[in-house]
Parts: C-alpha cells; structure tokens; sequence
C-alpha cells in the first residue's frame, strides 16, 4: 500500500495561527474578561468596569481609566506578539506585570467581533480599531475620553464547536463573577464594577488595606489575617478557622506577585499550618497572598499563566508554612494572655498591612487577635451525664428531662436492643448488614461526655472514645442512602420560600443541578443575581436551611466530573446538617440509642467525610500509662 501524499510544510496564515492561539488563550467568556481586565490593570487603571451582555457570550465590554495608547501603538495592538511588557531576553526571568506574551488581544480577535477605543490623556483625539472575519483591522481617529474602552461581541461566533461546549448561561457568568473577584483581591487599590444585562452585580471600592478588600470580596466566613516575611518572602494570609474547611482548592484563593496560580506546595503548606485539624484533602476558605523576587518565580510555563514555578519550590514551602505557624501560635498566645475569647476580634498591626502593601516581619508592634480560636475558649466547668454503670438502659421512646433519645432523620428512635430494628419502622435499614468491626457498640457502658462533643464508654476491658456527631452522621448517612434509593429524600415544604443569598457559582449549581437537589430534598431556584429562594428542605435537617443549601450546592460545585455521582457527594452534606451537632450536651438515652444505631448499619470507622468516628485504648495500655504493667 502506498502511503498518502502529504502536505508540504508551510507557514499558518496569521488568522489560523491566531484561532490555534484563541483555543489555548480563550476557552469561555471569563477567559476574555481575566485578559482584558489584566490589561487595564497594567495600564494603571485605577476604575475598571465590567460589562456583559448574555453571560459574556454576546458582548464582553471592558472601560479603564489607564494610560491609554497612542495610535501607532493601538495599531500595533491587534498583532500578535505585540507587547509593551518585554524588549529582551532578560526582562522575561523578572515578569512583574499580568501580561507579557502579546497574544490576548489577537486571540480574542480571531474569534469575535472586536472594537477598541482608546486615548492618551495628553492626546487631542482618540483612535478606534475595529477587528472582524480576520480582516486587517480598521484604524481610524474617533472622540475617545482617556483611558481604554475594548468591545467583545460574539465571542466564538468563528468557532461554533467551541462556542458549542460553553456550560449553561448561569455557569459562565457565575466564571466571570469569580475573575473580577479575584482580579479584585489582587488590586485593592483599583475600584471594580461588574454588571450583566443592565443590572449590578458586583462593586467594590478602592481600599487602603488589603484586609478590607478580602472582607468585601468574602464576607463569611470569619478571616483571620496572620502573615510575616521570612528569607525574602512576604506572606499575608486571610484564612477560616478548620470548622469551615471543604474538600477541594476553589475556596482558597493563591496570588503571587499579584497573579492568581494553582500551586500543590504552597497549598500544602497552607494545610500543614493547621496541625492536624483539617479532614483529609480539605482546605479552609481564604486568600494567601505571596510576594518575593520575581526573578524567583518563573510564570511563563502554562498557556493561561494560572501556574508557576518556583526556584526553591523546597524553601517556599518551608517558609509559608513556619510564617502561618507562627501567625497561628501567635493568636494562641494572645487569647491564652487575657483577649477576651468570647467575640471574635479584629487583627491589629500583625501582620501589619501597611496601604496596599505586604506584611512587615513577624517582629512588628501590634496585638493580635484572632476571629477563630485555635483552643478552646474558657468555659464553666462541664457538668457530665451521670451514667450508673450496671443500670438498665432506658426504654426506647419518651426519655427524661434531660433529652430525648436521637432521631435518626427525624423519626422515633428505635429500641436500643440488639439486632434488625422493627419492620414497622420505614426509616430503618434492611436487614443486618456486614460491619467493618466486631465491636459490640450496644454492649458497652457508658461512663460520660467529655468537652460536651466525645463520649466515653467502657466494656470487654476497652475504653471506648466515640465522637457523638461523626457518629450519629454515619447513622443518619446510611439511612438517607436507603431513602435515596428509594427515589429520593423526603422534604418539608416551608410555609414561605426562604431567600438565600449564594455566590454566583453556587447560585448555577441551584440552576445546573436541580434534579441533584430535589432527590437530595432541596427545592430551590435562583431568584436575581446573588440569591435563590429555597422552598423546601429535607426534613432530616436540624439546622438553618440556608447554611445547608449552601454547603450543599459547594459540595455538588466540587463533585462535578468526579467519580462519585453529585447526589452521593451531596448526600454526606445532608447527614452532616441532619446529625447531632458538637457541643451538645446529650442524655443517657440518647447515648443508648446511638449506640444501638452503631450497630445496626454498615458502620464502619468513619464518618461520611472520612473523619474517625471512635478510637478504642485498651485497659492494658491503659495500666501501662499509669505504671500498673
């Protein structure tokens, strides 16, 4: 067989070539506005106003107050590798602004409609370039105020496949609002609007204070701000307290040098800093911002600059992690010293952020406070259950005064003896499952209830350590995997919709994920740009409805694409917001009843999240503790 001639070897034609770049450079709307955006901030603006008509999709409208292009320049603008940010070889190993490549302009060109206006403040008139089809752009004189106005209208409108694989109306807005949040984060002193089909979606004023700006851009939950300098690297941190950490990145927000990357070790060693406290693969919402050399960061190694590489990758982990130990230990040492622990407050001059500016070193005047406690607050001393060792375990049903055995999804609790639970029960689980243990829970008794979350219990020369919410969140998780299979939780309809207000992304999952949420016992919709009106929830749920539905659609958020289906991820949510909480002080017949639920579904060790659910100290190593063996 003889092979098929081949083309000869050419030079793309620059439209082709500018297309090929569009598909690297541009993948969505929100591609657009970060490139845009980037390019006014390097300009010095000082407003920049987003604008979007149909999700960005049928026009992307970017208005700056910067310096403006002369009209050679704004001709030279549409050309590919055309740049103002390098002019040799050495400028490329020390990148201090957003862009650098020259390719945005003429990418987004290739495939839109594009229009630019621009005037220098010290010129008499402005110029207007007009881009269409791959035509030679028109470059023309036009009445322009000073700065930078550039039109996107229909975007991929050249490239329908590419057009074609766009997610819902409300998913690419919800990745607009997130580049003018994060672009926000990383200018605080630039003032920020966005705006979709003629209403006002996000608006931020120019801040003195970084800290300011990360409060505006996330107001909850709490932030605490630590931060120091350490061998030539600046940190400033706004990081949740553990209590509020989620599996995944896409709450923690990485810039460095201003830019916002993905980057495993720094991310590690955010995670490192918290000591244990955070679930496996968990991280806490926040921002971390990173200042150092740019002559040691390397940003050009991926096509959208949304990673980077360090020269000491080592170093930079080494040098995070001890700054936010430190930051941490510090907050401890205040609140162990006298700062009331009881009301969240403000951090003061640690780490100093002078202006705009990083953190001064770890050195610097000031009391701290911390919004979170990293050790428990003072609190009068924990009166514990009296539990007689050897008495009968109370009946099921009616208990005494100090509580009521624990529901499971809200419905009677079950006999606390062994084996299956009655069939006249529709919320029990078939049948007597495989456990993961040969543990008998309900054979042991209880002896207390420490820090009002772990209770203790003793049996078969064991000690048993049992966190009460891990727990109960297993039980109620295996019970919920029974409604769902059989079509679905069952939900209460609230009496008036409930007004939730959501990020943008969360606010598409709502959207995007209706049919994941109605099987999970959540009825809701969006209801304008920033919230939904929740009208049902499932009534398993013990606490706000709201904070439910929102960590819920975060959940579905992370679990797209994954292994797991959304509806499974979503489901841990629920039995998470349905379990007994921490804190709670429980009776001796919630006791029993829980730990005859332990027994009688698929347990395992763990909770739904992966936590440890009990650990186990035998009476020998007990002995040997105290020096009895």
């Amino acid at each position: 067989m003889s092979a098929e001639p081949r083309a000869p070897i050419r030079v793309l034609p620059p439209d082709l070539a500018n297309q090929i770049a569009a598909g690297e450079v541009v993948e969505r709307p929100a591609s657009a506005v970060k490139e845009l955006v980037e390019n006014a901030l390097d300009a010095g603006a000082t407003q920049v106003d987003v604008v979007l008509r149909g999700s960005g999709s049928e026009e992307i409208l970017i208005r700056d107050d910067g310096c403006g292009l002369a009209r050679d320049e704004a001709a030279l603008a549409l050309l590919r590798h055309a740049t103002s940010k390098l002019s040799r070889e050495e400028d490329l190993r020390r990148i201090d602004t957003f862009g650098f490549r020259g390719e945005a302009l003429p990418a987004i060109a290739a495939v839109s409609r594009l229009r630019l206006l621009t005037r220098r403040a010290q010129d008499d008139e402005g110029t207007e370039v007009l881009a269409e089809e791959g035509a030679e752009p028109i470059v023309r004189p036009a009445g322009a105020p000073p700065g930078t106005s550039i039109s996107v209208r229909d975007l991929f409108y050249r490239t329908p496949a590419r057009r074609k694989f766009l997610k819902s109306p409300r998913t690419e807005l919800a990745a607009c609002v997130k580049v003018v949040e994060w672009l926000a984060l990383s200018h605080p002193e630039v003032g920020f609007s966005l705006h979709h089909d003629g209403r006002a979606l996000r608006r931020f004023l120019p801040c003195t204070r970084i800290g300011d700006r990360v409060r505006a851009v996330l107001p909850e939950p709490p932030l605490a701000e630590l931060g120091g300098s350490l061998e030539g690297l600046s940190v400033l941190a706004f990081l949740a307290g553990p209590e509020h950490a989620q599996k995944g990145v896409r709450n923690l927000e990485l810039l460095v040098n201003g830019r916002r990357v993905n980057d495993r070790a720094v991310v590690a060693a955010v995670a490192a800093s918290y000591e244990g406290m955070l679930p496996g693969g968990a991280l806490p919402p926040g921002v971390v911002y990173l200042t150092l050399d740019p002559s040691a960061v390397d940003v050009n190694v991926h096509p959208r600059k949304e990673e980077v590489r360090f020269t000491n990758p080592r170093q930079i982990y080494s040098a995070v992690l001890h700054i936010l130990r430190d930051g941490m230990a510090r907050a401890r040492g205040e609140l162990h010293s006298g700062v009331p622990a009881t009301a969240p407050q403000p951090f003061g001059s640690f780490p100093a952020a002078a202006a705009t500016g990083l953190p001064r070193p770890p050195g610097a005047s000031g009391t701290p406070a911390s919004p979170w406690s990293l050790t428990p607050p003072a609190s009068p001393p924990v009166q514990l259950p009296v539990f007689s060792p050897g008495a009968a375990r109370p009946p099921a049903g009616p208990a005494s005064a100090e509580g009521t055995p624990i529901p499971t999804a809200d419905r009677p609790a079950l006999s606390p003896s062994k084996g299956p639970p009655p069939a006249a029960d529709p919320w029990s689980t078939s049948g007597n499952r495989p456990r993961a243990t040969s543990l008998s829970f309900s054979s042991l008794v209880p002896a207390g209830q420490v820090f009002l979350t772990y209770l203790v219990c003793e049996g078969n020369d064991l000690v048993v350590l049992i966190d009460q919410h891990a727990a109960h969140e297993r039980v109620v998780y295996e019970d919920l995997r029974a409604s769902l299979r059989d079509g679905g939780l069952p939900s209460q309809t609230l009496l008036e919709p409930l007004a939730v207000p959501l990020r943008a992304d969360l606010l598409a999952v709502v959207e995007d994920e209706a049919e994941a949420l109605g099987l999970l016992g959540f009825e809701a919709e969006a209801f304008g740009a920033d919230r939904a009106l929740l009208r049902a929830h499932p009534v398993t749920l013990k606490g706000d409805p709201a904070e439910a539905l929102r960590e819920t659609a975060a959940t579905l958020l992370h679990g797209r694409g994954g292994e797991r289906t959304v509806v499974e991820r979503g489901l841990a949510t629920v039995a998470c917001h349905s379990a007994i909480r921490a804190g709670k002080r429980v009776s001796d017949a919630e006791v029993h009843a829980l730990l005859a639920r332990m027994d009688e579904v698929d347990f395992g060790d763990h909770c739904p999240h992966g936590r440890p659910a009990w650990a186990v100290l035998s009476r020998a190593e007990l002995e040997k503790m105290f020096g009895r063996r």
